[in-house]
């Protein structure tokens, strides 16, 4: 190796590597930073979905007919099945209304009363009447149609009791209610005043 030749640990310089220009090496190009990633846009959540419509009490107990199944078995002398299913529809019903009154109530009681009256137990029948007379007023009224057809319904009812003393007494409930209702002077008032005692005069 001559004096002019230096070993480096890259391998052999010569004189002339050091008095030879070298080009210039470009600066390294600076590596482009990546370029974030864009943030996902969150996914908008499902619209939850609307929920069920809560059923009414008379389509969770089907009233109408239920009322029909129990008049079927009157009809068919089942007056013992006809009470028990009347009785059972009562409970289910006012059990699923909360107790709450309504039209499909009223119906109800005055169809228990109605079968207490083909039994023959009269006081029971004409008790349910009232019950559901009273209820009826108090959910349209004592001048509503409703209420009017059911003292009606009711004056029938009692007419048919032949036991003198039976019939007088249920009949003074009966007239105590429809006053309480309807007052003193109204037309179905002075018709069971009437009934009661033909010679009275206005209750």
């Amino acid at each position: 190796m001559s004096n002019d030749e230096v070993f480096l640990p890259w391998g052999v310089v010569t004189t002339d590597f050091w008095t030879t220009p070298t080009t210039a090496h470009p600066p390294p190009t600076q590596a482009t930073p990546p370029t974030p990633p864009t943030p996902a846009t969150p996914a908008t959540p499902p619209t939850p979905a609307a929920p069920p419509r809560p059923e009414s009490p008379d389509e969770v107990v089907d009233v109408p007919a239920r009322i029909a199944a129990v008049a079927a078995l009157a009809r068919e002398g089942e007056l013992g099945k006809a009470v028990l299913l009347a009785e059972q529809l009562d409970t289910e019903h006012t059990a699923a209304t909360n107790e709450s009154v309504s039209t499909a109530m009223t119906d109800i009681r005055e169809v228990r009363g109605y079968l207490a009256s083909l039994t023959g137990d009269h006081a029971t029948a004409v008790g349910w009447y009232l019950h559901a007379l009273r209820l009826r007023a108090d959910l349209h009224g004592p001048d509503h149609s409703d209420t009017e057809a059911a003292v009606h319904r009711t004056y029938g009812l009692w007419r048919t009791i032949t036991d003198p003393a039976l019939s007088h007494r249920l009949g003074r409930e009966f007239l105590t209610t429809v006053i309480s209702i309807q007052g003193p002077h109204s037309t179905a008032a002075r018709r069971i005043h009437k009934a009661l005692d033909p010679q009275a005069t206005d209750p």
